[in-house]
């Protein structure tokens, strides 16, 4: 049962502190959290409105927000939130995975005191809304936390590179999926706090193991959580049954 308090705590800045860079991770978060769902449009005037910023900063966001991959501009038709297939999908999971793991396998060499406080938090908070059984957007925009000041205790240079290259799967609904209960929130819990107590040993082989079971294990309870296709009747049934 929640607690009815929130845990949507500030999350680390994705880019520098201009108008741009906050309304794209704004967008990006309402994408994040399944808010905006894939194939949905991006109006620049409704999102003008609404954020009180000019068209030509929306423009410049939704800009970001392509270069990310989790929107797609097409000409004289605007944006719309971008739809990935599921092949591309198993492929972005992968890189995800092993970008993961090198960040943690960097923030165990060169975390300062403050990364790692800043770390713990995240993880405090997930276990907190763990026990709770808290909403899943609450749970998400915490794991999103955690990935970012993951990247951050990996360095400033590797931070920019990871957080450019690490690839978004905007199906955010399903991204969630692992996480809708309390079981789900348990375990990612749990294993964030092994990749945070890897990186206070430092010891860069168990923070980069640790984060790939935490990955991996995430891809594994969102499929286990997916509805399975229904079966194909084969095809000498659907001849029997025609020529009948």
């Amino acid at each position: 049962m929640s607690c009815g308090h929130t845990h949507t705590i500030p999350l680390p800045p994705a880019g520098d502190d201009s108008q741009t860079s906050r309304l794209a991770d704004e967008l990006a978060m309402s994408i994040h959290l399944g808010q905006v769902a894939p194939g949905a449009p991006l109006r620049e005037v409704e999102i003008a409105d609404g954020h009180g910023v000019s068209r030509t900063i929306v423009r410049a966001a939704l800009q970001r927000l392509e270069a990310q991959g989790l929107a797609e501009i097409v000409l004289n038709k605007g944006a719309r939130v971008r739809m990935v297939s599921p092949a591309s999908v198993a492929d972005m999971i992968e890189l995800h995975v092993d970008l993961t793991a090198l960040a943690a396998r960097y923030a165990a060499e060169r975390a300062s005191p403050a990364h790692i406080s800043r770390i713990e938090q995240f993880v405090d908070m997930l276990e907190h809304v763990a026990e709770d059984v808290g909403s899943p957007q609450e749970f998400q925009h915490l794991r999103i936390g955690f990935a970012r000041t993951l990247f951050e205790a990996a360095g400033p240079v590797l931070a920019e590179r990871l957080r450019s290259a690490a690839p978004v799967v905007p199906h955010h609904g399903r991204a969630m999926e692992d996480v809708r209960d309390g079981v789900g929130q348990a375990e990612a819990a749990k294993l964030s706090r092994a990749v945070l107590n890897a990186i206070e040993a430092k010891s860069p082989e168990a923070a980069a193991k640790a984060a790939e079971r935490l990955l991996r294990r995430h891809a594994e309870r969102t499929a286990e959580k997916l509805p399975k296709p229904a079966p194909q009747r084969q095809a000498g049934q659907r001849k029997a049954r025609t020529a009948a």
